[in-house]
């Protein structure tokens, strides 16, 4: 049996995909390669709320992923400009539809968002001071090595 492994190219111009979404979930770094090919894409960053949250969340995967995130931080800090905190999976979902679709609704016309938007927009920018604090609480020296990098 032969076993593909990847991301598949595909056509977003294509009309069946026209008004859809295209949810990948990926590292930092295939989210790197994929922002080069398609310019418009949306990057959100998904952490659970605390590390012990990871790791049980990871009891059964490759034991090396925390060790990967810390490493992926800094192309992150370029990659993605969205944070959600998965502390729950349905407000999670519905944050991520959220800003998937406001940034949708709204391309190129931000001055019609309105303030309660704006404002959830912001607590969920991935350059947010709160959501800094946050990755610092969470990925510890790493976070700080990041900031004097930029």
């Amino acid at each position: 049996m032969d076993i593909l492994i990847g991301t598949p190219l595909i056509d977003m111009s294509c009309p069946s995909l026209k008004d859809k979404f295209l949810v990948i979930d990926m590292g930092v770094n295939g989210a790197r390669e994929l922002k080069q090919r398609y310019k418009n894409a949306i990057f959100i960053y998904i952490i659970p709320p605390t590390k012990e949250k990871l790791l049980s969340q990871m009891k059964d995967r490759d034991p090396s992923r925390l060790l990967r995130s810390k490493s992926q931080l800094p192309n992150a800090f370029k990659v993605c400009k969205w944070l959600v905190i998965n502390d729950n999976p349905e407000n999670a979902a519905m944050e991520i539809e959220r800003i998937m679709t406001t940034l949708k609704t709204y391309s190129g016309n931000v001055g019609k968002i309105d303030r309660n938007t704006m404002e959830f927009l912001y607590s969920c920018s991935f350059h947010n001071p709160k959501n800094r604090d946050f990755l610092q609480k969470f990925y510890g020296d790493e976070i700080s090595q990041v900031k004097e990098r930029e």
